[in-house]
């Protein structure tokens, strides 16, 4: 019964290292070609072919920030007046800009329309500027030098892949 339990764990061992290697895969937009994360920008080029369109720029990575916004809103209070106030709002960015938390009078939240259109976590920190605007105070770690990135996007129909100093990132 234990030789069986051995045998059957192995088995189940090796599969997952072979089904886990090729996990990260993905079509190309266009054809049914593959490629993954962190291929090359010449790989996915001659994998995925000409793209629709390409842009190009330089990003300054900035690290992680935590961005404070102080959202008007009018209350009803107890005695049926009307008030104003605000409501602190704090996002903060992991180095990646991407949201990774958000809370609302020190209320932790996954997503909130604070600011109007709906903001959640995973949003990049041009996507919450766009929605709420420049924020009030952002806090970042000093003395850290900025690193700049060259970023290309190849757009294929719908489908964008993003590349950071030539490596596969992200696609959209």
């Amino acid at each position: 019964m234990i030789l069986k339990l051995t045998k059957l764990t192995s088995k189940l061992a090796c599969s997952l290292i072979i089904i886990s290697t090729p996990a990260f895969a993905f079509f190309c937009p266009n054809n049914f070609n593959q490629i993954e994360l962190g291929n090359s920008l010449q790989q996915v080029q001659q994998q995925c072919g000409t793209a629709d369109k390409e842009t190009k720029k330089e990003v300054t990575d900035e690290g992680p920030q935590s961005w404070d916004y102080f959202v008007a809103q009018t209350v009803m209070l107890n005695d049926g007046k009307m008030s104003d106030g605000t409501l602190k709002t704090s996002i903060v960015f992991d180095d990646k800009g991407k949201a990774i938390n958000i809370s609302v009078n020190g209320i932790g939240v996954g997503s909130s329309t604070v600011c109007g259109d709906s903001i959640q976590l995973g949003d990049t920190r041009d996507n919450v500027k766009k929605i709420c605007g420049e924020p009030v105070f952002i806090n970042k770690q000093t003395g850290q030098s900025e690193k700049k990135h060259q970023v290309v996007e190849l757009k294929y129909g719908e489908s964008i892949l993003i590349f950071q100093d030539g490596v596969l990132k992200e696609k959209k």
